[in-house]
């Protein structure tokens, strides 16, 4: 709810210009304060859940009657709308459904383990946290536009042609990930990130922004363990914290200004609030009707909203919740209290994204077309065909409970559900064959092959500039999770898909946990099948795992956790002892934990003098970019007040313009055609501004041609993110940024005055 507060006004005052500190607070600090008290002023005290066998509730039981506590209410199914049918019993052929089982209350310790899990991987982000801000790939590109906006408050960034007398050729402003248009420079990807960048510099320049990734990054681990609370059970939020806290890409994208991390954050909250939704009572009027609105249809719409702003932080988000249109079908076909807040809330929501993508980032969007244009048609298709089922499920109660009645006796209702199951088991054994029976050589992008290509060379294998990698996509999975996550996502996942269309089919959820399941069991199918198939990402890891982050990962580790519930519950009733289910819930977690940490920590053994010692050298404890601040403090200051920038190479160009711009607030452009007549008339034009013409290139002797002294202002050897295209990363490679400046001669020799 805080982020949602901040990015609802924020986005509006970057379109319009105004995106500055004391009107933004003052708008945050009253809506942050509604948002969070709607959120928590009635929840559920415990959600539903239920036991995989049919036989481990007696369908005669009767219901629990759970205690209410001060400030929260036990989750009620609500009353049938007039219009709905009745519950029916199922007919003969069909299996029992499962029935509710009674929950205990949440104990302290679940809660406690969870928070536990999320403030040490804050703490150990926080040390470990990168620093790059000097541009080598997105997270540089979303510090320096937080930047931009924290110190003038407006997008696109100005080209300043004035203060270089003037336009010039071969004189440009772009780079990689800032594009020209019309007397601006419009950066790469959407503003979500870089507007909550924004407010961390404020509060303490770029120190600040570079710990709130891994803050972030805590609070996405604590909302998804109270995802997965809601979904598997409480006691059990503690253990999928910790498995998704201690992988790799969750701590890689952690570390670094990367957007996803804030998007778990919108997806997991959105998908809590929207389970919180399902399963609260609402409150009733003196009359015995609910009042509207009721708390459900609250948390609804904030549910929504959270789910629908994804897209003002990652253009994949609009994929990646797509779901929502056919879930929100069915709440319209059911006639829930939720259907019309909840879309409402994500219309709003989308409609953020979609309009930063058009006014602020259309470039980015272009750019992007090939991958927009099919997602654009399937959503088209989701929407038309799932009004379609609302507008067939629109009929009188008498025709709608006959035709339900029907379909329950059907062929279809019987097996159509075991074949959902056969498809999710099938679509992971074809991404496991994949590799065997396919090679993904798809890449026309002459610089991304060129790229590709130098990594093969680099790794000796065989050189195809051409390959994409995607048909390695399941064993990224594996690498980073392990296979027995891999299995036990697959079974529960399989599982969930056939109970979820059964109960659909049947109109029957007498446990009430499958409709809280609903929605994140669909974003989950949908998201590992899409970006497995197609991850569009460069193939070095770990680079290409952060595609893994915003939902692959975590939607096979709730289907994991899941799976472990059932198996728990099975052992406990074969064996019939609460020994066996634990010594059973202990080989789940800890087969989920240890292939996870051991590709992390990379652990072996190190022989020294003194024997053979356990060691850790895997990218858990490896910090990427140190000294990059420091170096650019010291270019800042060698360039000095009232200079106007002119970069010679496009290196240098696409790695230090926009930190020029921003960090060093002096204007800079780039020279593409470079001669001594082309960089006399620049610096001519500068001059003729009034301002001190500034020469930067990577090497010396592209600086020697120009008069001055030219003098080595940046001369940084740090590290970087490794570029393993077939095996995890495990160690950080180096790199070497190298700057060197000189003030030209008026005019420089050889150059013109023209």
């Amino acid at each position: 709810m805080l982020a949602a507060a901040w990015l609802l006004p924020g986005f509006p005052l970057v379109l319009a210009g105004r995106f500055t500190g004391l009107p933004l607070v003052f708008m945050f600090v009253p809506l942050a304060a509604a948002l969070c008290y709607l959120a928590v002023r009635q929840l559920p005290g415990n959600w539903p859940a239920f036991r995989s066998p049919p036989e481990a509730t007696p369908l005669h039981a009767p219901q629990y009657q759970a205690t209410h506590r001060k400030g929260t209410q036990q989750p009620a199914p609500e009353q049938p709308a007039p219009e709905q049918p009745a519950p029916e019993q199922p007919a003969p052929e069909q299996p029992a459904p499962e029935q509710p089982v009674p929950e205990r209350p949440v104990p302290w310790w679940a809660l406690a383990g969870t928070v536990a899990v999320a403030v040490v991987f804050a703490v150990w982000q926080i040390a470990e946290r990168t620093e790059q801000i000097i541009f080598l790939r997105d997270p540089s590109t979303y510090l320096q536009v937080g930047y931009w906006l924290a110190h003038h408050g407006t997008l696109p960034i100005p080209n300043s042609l004035a203060a270089f007398g003037g336009q010039h050729t071969g004189l440009s402003f772009a780079s990689v990930n800032y594009y020209p248009r019309a007397s601006g420079i419009v950066p790469q990807f959407m503003t979500g990130m870089p507007i909550v960048l924004a407010a961390s510099i404020w509060l303490g320049g770029v120190p600040a922004a570079l710990v709130t990734t891994p803050l972030i990054g805590a609070c996405a681990v604590l909302s998804f363990g109270g995802l997965a609370g809601r979904l598997a059970g409480p006691r059990w939020a503690p253990a999928a914290a910790a498995v998704l806290a201690i992988s790799l890409p969750e701590q890689y994208t952690s570390r670094s200004t990367f957007s996803e991390p804030l998007a778990q954050v919108l997806l997991f909250g959105g998908l809590c609030l929207l389970a919180d939704s399902l399963v609260v009572k609402p409150t009733v009027s003196a009359s015995g009707k609910p009042r509207v609105p009721g708390q459900d249809m609250v948390l609804a719409a904030l549910a929504g909203l959270a789910l629908g702003l994804t897209i003002l932080v990652r253009i994949d988000g609009l994929s990646d919740i797509l779901p929502a249109v056919p879930f929100l079908g069915v709440l319209l076909a059911a006639r829930r209290r939720q259907a019309v807040p909840f879309g409402v809330g994500l219309v709003i929501g989308v409609g953020y994204g979609l309009a930063d993508g058009y006014f602020l980032s259309r470039p980015y969007l272009d750019l992007e077309a090939p991958s927009l244009r099919p997602l654009a048609l399937i959503t088209a298709v989701v929407i038309v065909l799932t009004v379609a089922a609302v507008a067939l499920t629109a009929r009188p109660a008498a025709k709608a409970k006959a035709k339900l009645a029907s379909l329950r006796t059907a062929k279809l209702a019987r097996w159509l559900p075991g074949a959902a199951a056969a498809l999710t088991v099938l679509i992971f054994v074809g991404f496991a064959i994949r590799p065997l029976v396919q090679t993904v050589a798809g890449e026309t992008d002459p610089t991304s092959i060129a790229y590709v290509a130098e990594l093969q060379k680099l790794a000796g294998l065989p050189i195809d500039g051409r390959q994409q990698y995607y048909q390695n996509s399941l064993y990224w999975v594996i690498w980073y999770l392990g296979i027995p996550a891999v299995l036990l996502g697959a079974f529960g996942l399989a599982v969930l898909a056939r109970r979820g269309l059964r109960a659909l089919l049947t109109w029957q959820d007498a446990s009430q946990a499958l409709r809280i399941w609903a929605l994140p069991g669909m974003i989950a199918l949908w998201v590992i099948v899409t970006v497995l198939y197609r991850p569009a990402v460069s193939p070095d890891q770990p680079w290409a795992s952060r595609r893994l982050v915003p939902f692959v990962l975590p939607g096979l580790i709730l289907g994991a956790i899941w799976a472990s519930v059932w198996l728990k519950e099975r052992a406990g009733q074969l064996g019939r002892t609460r020994v066996t289910s634990a010594v059973v819930a202990s080989c789940c977690v800890a087969s989920l934990l240890i292939p996870a940490a051991l590709t992390n920590f990379d652990l072996g053994f190190t022989k020294t003098a003194t024997g053979r010692h356990l060691s850790a050298h895997g990218m858990a404890f490896r910090r990427i970019g140190t000294g990059e601040l420091a170096a650019v403090t010291k270019l800042c200051a060698a360039i000095g007040p009232h200079a106007s920038v002119v970069i010679l190479d496009s290196l240098t160009a696409d790695r230090f313009a926009q930190l020029v711009r921003g960090m060093c607030d002096t204007p800079a452009a780039v020279l593409t055609k470079v001669t001594p007549a082309t960089v006399g008339a620049v610096v001519t034009g500068i001059d003729g501004a009034g301002r001190r013409p500034i020469l930067l290139a990577e090497n010396e002797d592209e600086l020697a041609s120009y008069g001055g002294s030219p003098r080595a202002v940046v001369n940084l050897l740090t590290t970087q993110e490794a570029h393993n295209l077939t095996t995890p990363p495990t160690r950080t490679w180096f790199i070497h940024y190298t700057v060197w400046l000189t003030i030209p001669a008026l005019p420089p020799p050889g150059g013109s005055a023209a």
